[in-house]
């Protein structure tokens, strides 16, 4: 089919415009913006496939006048044909006149459109800047799935489709899901499963439960007699411990004593001797004691720092200190999160006050709010106000049609009261009749033209009843038919009729009074049969009419009542999705349907609150465990400082710690201070020494002579009996104080006055004991709780009753579940069906489509590009250019992008050339085409104006200097 001309009536801006076109070369239609392109555009898609109502009111001509045109087409099979559409005639359908005069329809037209109808059309042969711009909605993978979808159907709705069979299916279903509604609902039915499997053996088991109570407490009694007894052999190594102190010295004393020898020989005088070399060096000796002393002192606070000095938590301190500012810091935050808690969590509870819905705040995340929830609860809105409007307009109609039977009813039974019987009508019917057989007797000259009067009257009476019954059909079929112009028709023609019988019967009454004067009744009684019969036929007239108004009334009843049925299906329909929701959603039930919109709304910020609530709480128990690590680390140091810990005062052990650090520093510095007055003091001992080592050697002479050494020695054999006597008295009270501290029995078990106990063997002794005492009142702490439990479980069996309950609901569940199925089944069906009518139809074009393309695309981008390809298992449309790289197609640029879904187009309409021979229409598609390339463009469109017929519409005025040869036309605005 290709266009040869164009009348335009009136279409938009345009009013009668004439086009002749080109069928050899490429039309060219060029103009500024608002010259009228697309409008032209239209006008050809209007004349070809027609435009709804709605459609045409935008291109009503702007000057007034009839909206349509002609379209002179060439066919290969019926030569040159006249299209005429014209808005306000044959209801806006095509009249298609053959070169022979012949006409046909709408039929006609869309038989030799190869059954392309307007979107099939405009998805093929026609393409516009708005095509490719619509690519920009499309990224990724699904710009080559809707390529593909294109070239296989020449739109876009299998792809939608496809896309929402995938999501139904995947909204109830998914293999590793959890939102959909099949693995929320078997998720429900598992944990239904175990609550009856639980029920069922909690009632098996409530024997065991008996007897495990009855063990339990032996079990308990046991743990608590021998938690008493390790408490006290624990109580004994402690004891010992004590003890162990004044047990070493004991047996010191002891050896000591033993090894003392009393006989031992001691010089004559050396005593006096020794005393005044003594006494000469009492004062040096006091010098150097008084030294030595204070060395001592230095030393022992030396030792006291030191031993106030702990090396192994010094190195520990410091880190521990390093996290009190993040403690501070999380605090701080942690204060701020409870005040945002309380504040959303007050927040979210005013909102679900305000809404008045039976929602709780935790049931917030229970409920899922899908995008497409607020659309159903709209259109239910919508269909409950739809249908309300429905059912008052019908129960109007049914009260207006009940008044007019009543009104109906009630005339007929009026007229049949009027009426005359049939007996007094043929009463008068003679009367009258005898009335003008006598009058036509009495007058002889008269009796032939009487004759003729009564072949004349019988003639207009008869066509008078013949127009009144075309009258009273016509009124019934112009009510049925709503044809108002055969309702005039007909009355005309009635009234005609009528007035003919008018003058006849005007005349025949004139003849008939005159010759009333010689009938046998009066004129009076003639005249008032006459009036009698003339009103039975008026209201016998009325009867019928009547009659079949209460027939149509009837029919309008019957058509009522269908309403009424399809009324209530419908309201069933609306009834079932309410329900599905309120039992989807519960607190639907008490809120009215024209709110539910609104409360969607409102949900869906609480839910967005509740949302922020939870991280907020997810947020604080982060910081919680962070401040309970650092609280932790403070409190296992204080530990084992052995300093007293309070958790609710973190922030004083803080502070200790720091004060102990300081400390520490204090005590080091001190140290160091003492050091260098021990070396000081050790300079003046030295000096002192120096002094007495005269007199020493002199006391050496004494000690030599003595058989001694030392001084001690000296001093020793002096007092050896005085100390040897000592010693036994401080034997003795040391044995005294072990008799104190420990029993016989503590004494006999750890044989304490034969030797001193281990002290590594006496503290593992205490750990063993304190750790069987830790077991111990561990298990008595499960036993307990173990025994609690049993004795719950126990009440709880005997007044529970949940195995029925449970059993109910899980067949409830399992029943549900069946029906999803069966929902999740047809969608799956639906999809592998259309998945397949795709593969099929896809094998069998695509490939054709494909290649086409490619070579287009290949000459368009000059060689750059040598291949188009679906991907393996994706199937997306996939390009490599020269150097073999691969690209998708949203990696390439805008002009390259366009350059491939015009490919496709071109590929398709080839493809398809065999089924459909229709001109191309391209509107302004190459706007970010390079002039290379658009030249290129240019030339495959005059290749295909060989086969197809080309409209391009564009806004630049130079494009016809591209081409070889054009038909160009020029549009002004």
């Amino acid at each position: 089919m290709k266009i040869l001309e164009w009348k335009i009536y009136g279409f938009g801006k345009w009013n009668d415009q004439s086009m002749e076109l080109s069928t050899t070369q490429v039309n060219l239609l060029t103009g500024p913006n608002e010259a009228g392109k697309s409008t032209l555009y239209q006008f050809i898609l209007f004349m070809l496939f027609g435009m709804n109502p709605k459609q045409r009111e935008r291109y009503l001509p702007k000057s007034g006048g009839a909206m349509g045109g002609r379209l002179v087409i060439e066919t290969e099979t019926e030569g040159v044909v006249s299209i005429e559409r014209i808005y306000d005639r044959h209801n806006g359908r095509a009249v298609c006149r053959m070169e022979t005069g012949e006409e046909y329809g709408e039929e006609w037209l869309g038989e030799h459109l190869g059954a392309a109808d307007r979107h099939v059309y405009q998805s093929i042969f026609s393409f516009n800047s708005e095509d490719l711009l619509s690519l920009e909605e499309v990224t990724g993978e699904n710009l080559g799935e809707l390529l593909l979808n294109i070239g296989l159907t020449g739109s876009d709705e299998i792809y939608q489709t496809e896309k929402w069979l995938e999501k139904m299916t995947e909204d109830r279903f998914k293999p590793k899901g959890r939102k959909p509604i099949i693995n929320e609902q078997l998720q429900r039915l598992e944990n239904l499963d175990r609550e009856r499997r639980a029920a069922e053996m909690e009632e098996k088991d409530y024997q065991r439960f008996l007897e495990e109570e009855k063990r339990t407490r032996e079990e308990l009694d046991y743990l608590d007699q021998a938690w008493q007894e390790n408490l006290n052999r624990l109580y004994r190594a402690q004891q010992l411990i004590k003890a162990r102190p004044v047990l070493l010295q004991y047996h010191q004393t002891k050896e000591e004593a033993e090894g003392k020898d009393k006989n031992l020989p001691f010089p004559v005088s050396g005593r006096e001797r020794y005393q005044q070399l003594r006494e000469s060096l009492l004062p040096l000796e006091s010098e150097q004691r008084m030294l030595e002393s204070r060395i001592e002192e230095l030393r022992e606070e030396q030792a006291e720092l030191l031993d106030k000095v702990d090396e192994d938590m010094g190195g520990v301190a410091p880190s521990v200190l390093a996290e009190k500012e993040g403690y501070e810091r999380l605090s701080h935050e942690q204060e701020q999160l409870e005040e945002r808690r309380l504040s959303l969590n007050e927040s979210v509870t005013r909102d679900l006050k305000n809404m008045d819905v039976p929602v709780g705040v935790e049931e917030l995340d229970e409920y899922t709010l899908p995008f497409y929830i607020e659309e159903t609860w709209r259109d239910l809105h919508a269909e409950s106000q739809m249908v309300e409007q429905e059912e008052r307009r019908i129960e109007e109609q049914w009260t207006e049609m009940s008044r007019t039977f009543d009104r109906v009813e009630v005339r007929k039974a009026e007229i049949e009261e009027e009426r005359i019987s049939r007996d007094q009508r043929d009463r008068y019917e003679k009367q009258i009749e005898a009335a003008y057989e006598s009058a036509a007797a009495s007058n002889p000259d008269r009796q032939g033209r009487t004759t003729k009067d009564q072949l004349y009257k019988r003639r207009t009476v008869g066509a008078g009843a013949a127009a009144g019954f075309v009258l009273f059909i016509g009124i019934l079929i112009a009510s049925g038919a709503g044809n108002g112009w055969f309702y005039l028709l007909l009355l005309g023609l009635a009234a005609i009729s009528g007035a003919a019988a008018f003058m006849s019967h005007k005349r025949i009454r004139i003849l008939a009074v005159s010759a009333a004067n010689k009938l046998p009744i009066s004129p009076h009684g003639l005249e008032e049969a006459r009036r009698q019969i003339k009103r039975e036929e008026k209201l016998q007239a009325e009867w019928e009419h009547l009659h079949q108004q209460w027939k149509r009334l009837s029919q309008e009843e019957i058509r009522l009542e269908e309403k009424r049925s399809h009324l209530s299906q419908r309201k069933n329909r609306l009834d079932a999705g309410i329900d599905e929701q309120k039992s989807l959603y519960p607190f639907l039930t008490s809120l009215q349907l024209a709110y539910w919109e609104k409360l969607y709304h409102l949900l869906t910020r609480a839910r967005d609150k509740k949302l922020e609530l939870n991280q907020t709480v997810k947020r604080m128990e982060e910081n919680r465990k962070q401040l309970l690590l650092s609280e932790e680390r403070l409190k296992a140091f204080h530990h084992q400082m052995n300093w007293e810990f309070n958790s609710k005062d973190v922030q004083r052990g803080w502070q200790r710690l720091s004060d102990w650090i300081h400390e520490q520093e204090r005590i080091d510095e001190r140290r160091q201070q003492l050091e260098q007055s021990i070396l000081g003091m050790k300079e003046k001992k030295k000096t002192c020494l120096d002094r007495m080592k005269v007199y020493q050697d002199k006391k050496y002479e004494l000690f030599s002579m003595a058989g001694v050494d030392k001084e001690e020695d000296f001093l020793l054999k002096s007092k050896e009996k005085e100390e040897a006597e000592e010693l036994h008295a401080r034997l003795y009270e040391l044995g005294q104080r072990v008799e104190g501290m420990l029993s016989d029995e503590e004494q006999q078990e750890y044989a304490v006055w034969s030797m001193v106990p281990d002290e590594s063997f006496l503290h593992a002794t205490v750990e063993k004991f304190q750790a069987e005492k830790e077991q111990l009142e561990a298990k008595k702490k499960d036993t307990q709780k173990l025994l609690v439990e049993t004795t719950s479980k126990l009440q709880s069996l005997e007044r529970s009753g949940r195995r029925s309950e449970t059993a109910h609901r899980f067949q409830t569940e399992k029943d549900r579940l069946q029906e999803q199925v069966k929902e999740w089944a047809k969608y799956q069906v639906a999809l592998q069906f259309l998945r397949k009518t795709k593969q099929a139809y896809k094998d069998g074009y695509l490939p054709r489509v494909m290649d086409t393309a490619e070579r287009y695309f290949h000459k368009l981008t000059k060689g750059k590009y040598g291949e188009i390809f679906l991907s393996e298992g994706t199937e997306v449309i996939q390009v490599r250019d020269g150097d073999g790289v691969v690209y998708n197609p949203e990696e390439l640029s805008r002009g390259t992008r366009d350059q491939l879904y015009v490919s496709f187009r071109l590929a398709l309409a080839e493809t398809m050339a065999d089924s459909f021979q229709l001109p191309f229409l391209v509107d302004d598609a190459f706007v970010h085409f390079d002039k290379d390339r658009l030249d290129t463009m240019l030339q495959i469109l005059e290749d295909i104006s060989l086969r197809n017929q080309v409209l391009l519409f564009s806004w630049r005025s130079d494009l016809s200097v591209h081409f070889r040869s054009a038909h160009t036309i020029e549009l002004t605005s």
